[in-house]
């Protein structure tokens, strides 16, 4: 070998270490910079739902805390419609580039499916889960007139008057009445049930005495304020009411029905953006301002993310089919 060709093999495995090394430290970097959103334009949230709802709330507040966090403009896009749908679809359609969020809950990813057969979006493959923020139970409630001091008041005197009494529900395939037949079923309840377009007109109705009960969860202001009798919550209890008992502490075992909201990203966004993500909305919501916000609201906090997540909607889903299937639901719109 001559003395060149020996200088030359040596520069050769030089320049190749270099190069390994490098490769590495590109490697090891690009979840950090993939993690990082350029400040030329705003991430956007999109709120299926109007704003002043309890859903636009949640959404301005983690909205506000996400850009201080991530030091980027956040932006809440509110696109109501169809229960959900439209803005849910909106989200699922665009660039998976960490500058597109959405802002689902029960609806968007656990009942339109069966209310709407031509969705044109899919909530399992079209979505990656990022986090939980929410656990809410909603309301049991009842027109003052009828005096009921508990549920076992309320189940005795509707089976008292069968077909007589009715129930308000936000509309076909809402959560407002899948859980108020959830109940039905489990106490065998013959009401009628009245169907609206929202919540809002539905509890207008319930406090006339239009209507004679609903489960709802925007239904806080209003007992509250005394117009309506609180006697159960569905799930775990309320932090608005703590000393309301839940359905199944009162006397219908087993019943438990949570509604919720969470942020996803469209499918193929980088994993290392969906981690940053989870982790600052996971710890936006230990702010002691944001849970007190939201106690406020009766809505409780419950952050889940990535498998977890998304077994949690998975079962919720399988629950809410046998559900319908049970009931003889006839959902589709």
């Amino acid at each position: 070998m001559t003395k060149e060709t020996d200088i030359m093999n040596r520069l050769t495995a030089t320049a190749a270490g270099m190069l390994a090394v490098c490769s590495a430290l590109t490697i090891a970097s690009s979840p950090a910079r993939a993690a990082q959103w350029p400040t030329d334009k705003p991430i956007r949230l999109v709120v299926p739902y109007p704003a002043g709802g309890n859903s636009d709330v949640i959404g301005r507040i983690f909205a506000r805390k996400l850009g201080d966090a991530l030091h980027q403009s956040v932006i809440v896009d509110n696109r109501p419609g169809a229960g959900g749908s439209i803005g849910a679809a909106l989200a699922a359609k665009a660039d998976p580039d960490g500058y597109t969020l959405l802002l689902g809950d029960i609806a968007t990813h656990a009942i339109n499916h069966l209310s709407m057969p031509n969705l044109s979006y899919d909530a399992q493959a079209d979505f990656a889960p990022v986090s939980r923020l929410t656990s809410i139970s909603l309301l049991l409630v009842i027109n003052p007139k009828y005096k009921f001091k508990s549920v076992q008041d309320f189940i005795t005197h509707a089976k008292a008057h069968p077909g007589q009494m009715a129930y308000a529900t936000g509309g076909n395939g809402t959560p407002s009445q899948l859980a108020m037949e959830m109940l039905r079923g489990a106490t065998g309840l013959d009401m009628l049930p009245i169907p609206y377009k929202g919540s809002a007109p539905a509890l207008t109705d319930v406090v006339s005495g239009q209507v004679d009960a609903m489960i709802d969860g925007a239904a806080t202001p209003l007992v509250k304020s005394g117009k309506l009798d609180l006697l159960a919550v569905t799930a775990d209890r309320s932090p608005a009411f703590p000393d309301t008992p839940t359905l199944s502490e009162a006397g219908v075992p087993g019943y438990r029905f949570v509604s919720w909201h969470g942020v996803f990203a469209p499918k193929g966004t980088p994993q290392p953006i969906v981690d940053r993500l989870a982790q600052e909305l996971q710890r936006a919501a230990q702010d002691q301002e944001v849970q007190k916000q939201l106690q406020a609201l009766g809505i409780g906090l419950n952050t889940q993310s990535g498998p977890a997540f998304a077994s949690f909607i998975a079962d919720q889903r399988q629950s809410i089919e046998a559900m319908v299937k049970e009931r003889g639901l006839k959902l589709a719109q």
